[in-house]
């Protein structure tokens, strides 16, 4: 008579199998954390251009349509210290201008272009819309933790990108 036994391996993970399962679940866990905090960027510098440009529409339609009698700008202030901000403003120049409403960057965001303790002024022209100065206007942002930038373009004519 045959005695048969049957020896089973036990079902169950190695230790190599699970180390190997969670460093890859650690990796990719890194890689979407990384996408997803720079869509979160995108998304902020997005909105933060989005509101530089509604207020420089605005000027410009103020322009237009002669509000005040006078020309419409925007002065953009990056100051040495403290916080960064834009006005909205009627007159010929800021200097002799009236300011109407201030607007203060995110905290997250900060100007390039103007340069630090520099002003940039956008000033449109009454009834034309069309922009004071003879060539392209940029005002430049970024975000304080990353290189993300966005560039608003106010162009002779008055187009606003």
């Amino acid at each position: 008579m045959r005695i048969y036994i049957y020896t089973e391996m036990a079902k169950a993970f190695t230790l190599i199998e699970l180390i190997l399962t969670i460093a890859i679940l650690g990796i990719l866990s890194g890689i979407i954390f990384n996408i997803y905090s720079n869509f979160q960027w995108d998304v902020k510098i997005d909105e933060e251009a989005n509101r530089i440009k509604y207020v420089l529409r605005q000027a410009q339609s103020k322009a237009i349509t002669g509000e005040n009698n006078a020309s419409w700008g925007v002065r953009f202030v990056n100051p040495l210290s403290g916080a960064q901000y834009y006005n909205l403003f009627w007159g010929d120049s800021f200097a002799v201008g009236t300011t109407t409403d201030q607007n203060f960057l995110s905290s997250d965001i900060m100007f390039i272009n103007p340069s630090s303790g520099l002003n940039l002024d956008v000033i449109f022209n009454k009834r034309s819309g069309n922009s004071a100065s003879s060539s392209a206007i940029t005002v430049s942002i970024k975000t304080t933790v990353s290189d993300i930038t966005k560039n608003i373009s106010v162009s002779p004519k008055g187009l606003i990108e």
